[in-house]
């Protein structure tokens, strides 16, 4: 990679970041302004869960679609469509009316944020050597997180939804702009993207399905996001259990989020100084097994709100550690990154879901301690698999 390519990619890590940020960005600026869109649409709680969740609809039936096409076509068109599809929902958002058309546009403003998701692992691994790749990936991720604390954090200080979903759009706009006008591939990988368009899709799935690293990375993944929505769901309805009112309870809840920022970030980093990833594997997943199921039962006040924090950067730290493992296999490598990817995310969306609306709730039933404690299981499951992943460090035996 020449010099002017080596300084070019930390342009395209701050294009991906952004592009990755305004979709979630919209999306979280809900929770703030729901008492108003409730009142103003007449909505009842289950309708907004449904209008707050829907940007992650495309990302459950696309996520596998996005990482072929981007294997096939490269990924600069494959995302600028997604992003484009982005803008276009975040620029209807403004004339939301109805419950109906709110919902349209906020499942179509997720487009961006599924393309890039099951994408970022080929991005990142095109740009970087792999021994950066984790770093980056975890600040990669770490966009989607501050997306989360700003939206939620800043948007009941603007005037109005209509000035909310304005700011919202012009960024997501800005972001697909961006990326269609600056974002390039390196020289080194024009070579293989031109071997991708000839080989079937077919042939990319058989490489990625055939791969047990890929769908264990995946499991990992379904077993963390069941756990982080499980969580952030129930976290300030259990802490109110505990006659913590809904103030104290929502700055807890950050204290989780803020953990997540710093672990996406610091985890690659440490793993990377130490040249071995699964120690950090293992060490996260049993703090995440005892957090997720007890973390919120530390006496109230600042240990509380440190086990709560510890337990956030636990599973962020997970996220970009397993995420980047497909694309430093090398029978995956960027050439199918994307697909790998898309199987990941797939799996992982499933988790988001299916686990705590489908197992989580019938097995909790009323009983909020019961949540927490499936949270803690899913955790468990996760260390089983990342007992079967690869070491990819540097300080790895070969």
């Amino acid at each position: 990679m020449s010099e002017k390519t080596n300084g070019y990619r930390w342009v395209v890590l701050i294009i991906a970041c952004f592009a990755l940020f305004s979709p979630s960005y919209a999306q979280y600026q809900l929770p703030p302004l729901a008492p108003q869109i409730i009142a103003d649409l007449g909505l009842t709680p289950s309708q907004f869960t449904g209008i707050f969740s829907a940007p992650m609809i495309p990302a459950i039936f696309l996520s596998l679609v996005a990482g072929l096409l981007a294997d096939k076509f490269g990924i600069k068109l494959t995302i600028g469509i997604g992003l484009v599809i982005s803008a276009v929902g975040a620029f209807l958002r403004i004339g939301s009316g109805t419950y109906q058309f709110l919902f349209f546009s906020m499942l179509v403003t997720g487009f961006g944020t599924a393309f890039l998701n099951t994408n970022g692992p080929k991005i990142i691994g095109s740009w970087f050597p792999p021994d950066k790749v984790g770093g980056m990936m975890g600040i990669f991720l770490a966009a989607s997180t501050l997306a989360m604390t700003a939206g939620m954090g800043t948007t009941a200080m603007l005037p109005g939804l209509r000035t909310a979903y304005i700011i919202a759009a012009v960024l997501t706009i800005l972001g697909a702009v961006l990326w269609l006008l600056l974002m390039k591939k390196p020289p080194e990988t024009e070579t293989a993207q031109g071997a991708a368009q000839t080989i079937p899709i077919s042939a990319c799935l058989k490489v990625v399905l055939k791969s047990r690293t890929v769908w264990f990375v995946g499991i990992c993944l379904m077993g963390i996001m069941a756990s982080v929505v499980i969580i952030s769901s129930f976290l300030p309805t259990i802490l109110g259990g505990r006659g913590i009112d809904p103030v104290a309870a929502g700055i807890y809840g950050s204290a989780v989020t803020i953990g997540n920022l710093l672990g996406c970030i610091f985890a690659p980093v440490l793993a990377g100084r130490l040249g071995l990833n699964k120690p950090f594997l293992y060490l996260f997943t049993i703090i995440s097994v005892v957090g997720a199921a007890f973390g919120w039962q530390a006496p109230q006040g600042a240990l509380l709100a440190i086990c709560l924090c510890i337990t956030g950067i636990a599973m962020g730290g997970l996220m970009p550690l397993l995420m980047s493992i497909p694309v430093q296999l090398p029978e995956i490598g960027p050439l199918y990154a994307g697909t790998a990817g898309g199987v990941a995310c797939t799996l992982q969306l499933i988790g988001a879901v299916v686990i705590p609306t489908y197992i989580a709730g019938p097995i909790a039933g009323a009983n909020m301690n019961m949540f927490f404690i499936v949270g803690g299981a899913c955790m468990i499951m996760v260390f089983l698999f990342t007992l079967g992943l690869p070491e990819l460090g540097k300080k790895r035996k070969v």
